[in-house]
């Protein structure tokens, strides 16, 4: 039905005059068979919105799914491990502008998502200071609440991972719980290693055949949330509590040496570790007006670490136990102007603190006190020209310092600086070019003064004289819709790391050291493509290609050239839905061990019914595949190794997973879990 136009024509006798009330005629127009076809991805000046299709949306159980079976090109997701990385970092994951964890994503219900918001390198100042951004823009509701429970069960080794969580809400409250279970246990790895320790007068070769490897692991965590949201502010309280253990991590090993120490033996390597962690997040952002936003971060942390190693050969009998008590502390403060919508500067003060005593008992008896802390000053300046282009500069500078009990501090000032331009010529397209320079301090586990026994021959060493990294990157994007099935995203980049931390070998008496130096650096050269396509509503796909030179300066045997492709599919039919990946062979330089990496190829099938509430799905990962081969090598002058490794958990395995939720009262929205069941440690393991 439509209208009959219908012109009027008047004068305007004084200043003010009220038309007459006018009724259109109705027009009925008879319209043959009509079809309308549109793209779900939309491009907006900063941001890519989707919008998912009923299809889409009825195959997910997990704001992970259903970020999955959108195939946004340059995004990756880890539905297993829980994981969203895009080509310019992590990306962090939030619900209606609010930083999600990744329990509550996990938890998220795909029928509640009405769009999803994709930012690379955003401008906007909720996201500001990301590398990219993912903002699942939700259906919120007032009351009732939600049961949820789900469970992964591996079948080829045990493995296991099973989750209950629940949510209430009471007006513009909402409480959640979350708690959960996983383990791991294996045994029939294989590894041989051939090894040469090139001391001044002799040299000594050994072969290392390990067979009987027995492994298990458990985890248990628990975490409460409370949050509070209405149009002054976003409020947000957590407590949560990770315990993690390995109680027993055993491997033996036949050792044959030739050369200079001819003979043959055998080696028993025993670790236990057991960790508990607790931490309390406090989260506020307070709207003060329609040009000023404040956030507020608070998180500290208290983390019990145990472990325990026993290693003999021989006559050799090494024993080593440490007691670790870790604090760790960040906060933030952060102020976002936005004038008008073509000037922004969200300034922001950070601090991160991490407190470690460690107690060293055994062969090398020692205690090892340790504050490590960094405040990053940093200011975001963002300006549109017009429709076409953003520019964005930010300044700022870091304070790094640490001090080990014994040493002197150790402190520095650094520059950072992060900029970049986006030209977008039409809504179908934009592009990028920037540059960012950046530090990191060691790892904690590196800054001490400990010896730890490895085998025979080698004892790994702390090193508390190293160097901060400064971090230098340049880079070049661009997004495109040739098609409104194809969709298109590339990036090339340059990375140089100076003052690298890598490990590094030296000669003291008759023992090889191992241990961590900062005098080198490491560059890298990469191109990254991807492509993701809609080929029907039942039918999409998402391929990326990937280059990468990898090379430490000056040294011209630590080089190294990877040429990558990954796939994924999907094919929705009825209640069913069928999922395949496949990743080629990848070889690496690793930056911090500066070793070569060969990773085999792998592959993977599944299947999934999805019902109203519930969710049912079985795969299985290499299924014609029996003998998958880790292979890496190293030479660092005095000493060089290559090694082969295999193991239950590489080979054919398979897996079902079950999940239901139970709504109650009205209808509330599902959070994801985002409990971080992350471990920390200074400890120095000897490997």
């Amino acid at each position: 039905m439509g209208y009959i136009n219908l012109f009027l024509s008047f004068e305007m006798p004084e200043e003010e005059y009220t038309l007459p009330t006018t009724v259109l005629k109705t027009d009925n127009v008879i319209l043959e068979e009509v079809t309308i076809t549109g793209s779900s991805f939309i491009q907006k000046k900063d941001h890519l919105l989707v919008l998912p299709n009923k299809t889409q949306m009825k195959h997910a159980f997990s704001g992970y799914d259903l970020l999955y079976n959108l195939m946004i090109p340059g995004l990756t997701i880890d539905r297993g491990k829980k994981t969203v990385t895009s080509m310019t970092g992590n990306a962090t994951l939030y619900i209606n502008g609010v930083e999600a964890d990744v329990r509550e994503i996990q938890n998220l219900q795909p029928k509640d998502i009405k769009r999803v918001e994709y930012y690379v390198l955003p401008t906007s100042g909720k996201f500001a200071g990301d590398a990219a951004s993912v903002n699942y823009i939700t259906k919120t509701y007032r009351s009732g609440g939600y049961i949820t429970l789900d469970g992964w069960q591996n079948i080829g080794h045990l493995a296991g991972d099973y989750n209950a969580g629940a949510k209430l809400s009471n007006g513009n409250t909402n409480y959640s719980f979350w708690a959960g279970h996983n383990m791991r246990s294996y045994d029939g790895t294989s590894m041989e290693k051939q090894e040469d320790l090139l001391f001044p007068h002799y040299t000594i070769h050994r072969k290392t055949n390990q067979t009987g490897i027995d492994y298990y692991n458990n985890q248990q965590y628990a975490q409460l949330k409370v949050s509070n949201d209405i149009k002054k502010h976003n409020l947000s309280a957590s407590i949560s509590v990770v315990r993690d253990a390995t109680p027993h991590d055993k491997r033996q090993g036949i050792l044959d040496y030739e050369g200079y120490d001819l003979h043959h033996t055998g080696s028993t390597d025993n670790r236990e570790n057991e960790s508990m962690r607790s931490s309390v997040n406090l989260n506020g952002i307070f709207y003060l007006n329609s040009e000023h936003q404040l956030k507020i971060r608070l998180n500290g942390g208290y983390t019990q670490n145990d472990y325990v190693r026993t290693y003999t050969e021989e006559k050799l009998q090494s024993l080593s136990e440490v007691d670790e008590d870790l604090y760790t502390f960040d906060a933030q403060v952060a102020h976002l102007f936005q004038p008008n919508t073509s000037n922004s500067l969200y300034s922001r003060v950070t601090h991160f603190h991490n407190v470690t005593s460690s107690l060293y008992k055994g062969n090398h008896a020692s205690w090892q006190h340790l504050w490590k802390g960094e405040t990053l000053f940093q200011f975001d300046y963002t300006h549109k020209f017009g429709d076409k282009w953003t520019v964005m500069l930010s300044p700022g500078a870091s304070w790094l310092n640490y001090k080990l009990h014994g040493n002197e501090l150790s402190g520095s000032w650094n520059i950072r600086i992060n900029t970049w331009a986006r030209y977008v010529p039409d809504t179908k397209q934009w592009m990028g070019i920037g540059f960012s320079l950046g530090n990191n301090q060691p790892d904690i586990s590196y800054l001490n003064t400990s010896n730890q026994t490895v085998d025979l021959y080698q004892i790994k060493r702390g090193n508390p004289y190293l160097d901060n990294t400064t971090l230098y990157n340049w880079f070049f994007m661009y997004a495109g819709q040739f098609h409104s099935l194809f969709n298109f995203q590339g990036k090339t980049w340059y990375t140089l790391n100076r003052h690298n931390i890598s490990s590094t070998y030296f000669l003291e008496g008759d023992k090889l050291i191992s241990s961590y130096a900062s005098d080198q650096s490491f560059n890298t050269a990469n191109i990254e493509i991807a492509i993701s396509s809609r080929i029907s509503k039942n039918l999409q796909t998402n391929i990326g290609l990937k280059y990468g030179y990898m090379y430490v300066p000056g040294c011209s045997g630590l080089s190294q050239k990877n040429l990558s492709a990954s796939f994924d599919v999907s094919f929705f039919i009825r209640s069913f839905s069928v999922n395949g990946h496949a990743k080629t062979t990848e070889r690496l330089l690793d930056e911090r061990t500066q070793v070569f990496r060969k990773l085999p190829a792998s592959y993977g099938l599944s299947v999934r019914y999805s019902g109203k509430n519930w969710m049912a799905e079985a795969g299985t990962e290499n299924p014609f595949t029996k003998h998958i081969h880790y292979r890496e090598y190293a030479d660092y002058e005095v000493y060089r190794y290559s090694q082969k490794q295999a193991s239950r958990i590489y080979q054919q395995t398979a897996y079902v997973k079950l999940a239901y939720t139970f709504d109650f009262g009205k209808k509330t929205s599902h959070d994801s879990n985002d409990v971080d069941r992350s471990i920390n440690s200074a400890i120095l393991k000897a490997k």
